[in-house]
């Protein structure tokens, strides 16, 4: 009873993604610096943009859908031609004009209307149709931005990873280098040994190494911003304040 209990209140507990505030509309302000990193890469992206037009495709396929049905209305109108001469009256010499027999011209037309069957049948699964297209042109833009927001958010942490790392290194090849410069005067003194100084050549020169491959991932990691952001994240910066 209890389990059965759970399982019904499970629904309660489930709430729907507002997108709205995973990819915050362009007319909107951003909450933080990630957020707008996230609508930059929406806005700047043909592809989303082809979604947008889909969406927008699907959306008109459905309101002609809504009206197609009066393509197949047939309206006819019969006119009484004998109506064209009604004025016309023949009259047989030596005759009353008032006991000539005058047909009755009414009416002056006809108007007729028809409809297949079949348009109301179909029509209701035709809209049914055409809504769903929408709603799955929906549900690609929606899924979309939650693959961007991913994608940005996961990028720019690296970015953000990679700048603490290159600030470390920076940091050990500027040790490296003030113990190779005083291993330097110690040997010159004779107070160091050879393999002393060789050492801490050795230890500066590795992170010389480290320094130029910690800036290099940060270019590279930019750069992989720079292409989800459409500008470069430099300007993204300046934007945004």
């Amino acid at each position: 009873m209890v389990l059965l209990t759970f399982l019904i209140s499970i629904p309660c507990f489930s709430q729907k993604v507002d997108f709205d505030r995973v990819v915050t509309p362009s007319e909107m302000g951003t909450r933080n610096f990630n957020a707008y990193l996230v609508q930059l890469a929406w806005i700047n992206s043909p592809e989303n943009e082809v979604l947008d037009y889909e969406k927008d495709l699907r959306e008109f396929e459905f309101k002609a859908e809504k009206k197609d049905w009066m393509d197949d209305v047939r309206f006819s109108v019969n006119l009484n031609e004998n109506n064209l001469n009604r004025d016309t009256i023949f009259i047989v010499p030596g005759t009353d004009p008032s006991g000539v027999n005058q047909t009755n011209l009414f009416p002056i037309f006809n108007f007729n209307a028809s409809v297949s069957l079949g348009t109301f049948t179909n029509r209701k699964n035709k809209l049914g149709i055409a809504k769903q297209r929408v709603k799955i042109a929906e549900s690609n833009i929606n899924q979309k931005k939650l693959n961007v927001r991913m994608e940005v958010l996961k990028r720019y942490e690296n970015y953000l990873m990679y700048e603490e790392i290159l600030k470390a290194v920076i940091q050990a090849e500027e040790n490296a280098n003030q113990a190779l410069i005083l291993i330097t005067d110690l040997f010159k003194a004779d107070k160091a040994t050879f393999e002393d100084y060789n050492s801490a050549s050795t230890s500066y020169n590795i992170a010389v190494e480290k320094r130029i491959k910690a800036s290099s991932e940060l270019k590279i990691a930019q750069y992989l911003v720079e292409e989800m952001i459409g500008i470069s994240l430099d300007e993204a910066k300046r934007m945004r304040k």
